[in-house]
């Protein structure tokens, strides 16, 4: 692996573990094994380091999040987004983004990524939600890119709430009658 590469590596494992906050050039220095000078060589400042690895966590969100949508049918697509949202990476990386969402409020340069990220993200959601849905056998009202909206804001929440210590379980349980209301439909009053 390249040094550059992996300092962004290291800087997103500390994001990971410790939150942005947390991360320091000397933090990441070592945890790459490379000198602080090295990490300064090739970022310049601790600011244009955290916007790698706000690139690559974005990335990887993205990816996780569109792969779950995209390369499986009908159940097992719930199943392989729930794992994408709680557990082993997935996990980290949907945490992290919420870390780096909240320091994009004082950084706009952050917040560009994460806007991109998201725009690509709804933009498969549109895509493959009507497929998903169809496998499921619903036939939704609700255009597909209101319905992407709805679906990534739901799912960014229910991170939240795993986030904020709820038991994985009953947020299981709201993701499971999230989708039975999606694929049932609401009765019209």
């Amino acid at each position: 692996m390249e040094t550059k590469d992996t300092i962004v590596s290291a800087a997103c494992e500390l994001v990971h573990e410790d939150g942005v906050g947390a991360v320091t050039v000397a933090g990441v220095a070592a945890r790459a094994d490379v000198s602080s000078a090295l990490v300064h060589y090739h970022f310049g400042t601790k600011g244009k380091l955290l916007l790698a690895a706000a690139e690559r966590i974005a990335r990887s969100r993205l990816e996780s999040r569109s792969t779950a949508l995209a390369e499986h049918g009908g159940l097992q697509t719930l199943d392989v987004l729930w794992s994408a949202l709680s557990s082993g990476t997935g996990w980290r990386v949907e945490r992290s983004w919420h870390d780096l969402a909240v320091l994009a409020r004082d950084a706009p340069a952050v917040r560009a990524i994460l806007d991109v990220s998201r725009r690509s993200e709804l933009q498969t959601m549109t895509e493959s939600l009507p497929r998903l849905l169809a496998a499921l056998g619903a036939a939704p009202t609700v255009p597909a890119d209101e319905l992407a909206s709805v679906v990534q804001a739901f799912l960014d929440g229910l991170v939240l709430q795993l986030d904020a210590g709820a038991p994985a379980p009953e947020v299981r349980t709201a993701f499971d009658a999230f989708w039975l209301a999606i694929v049932a439909g609401v009765p019209e009053p």
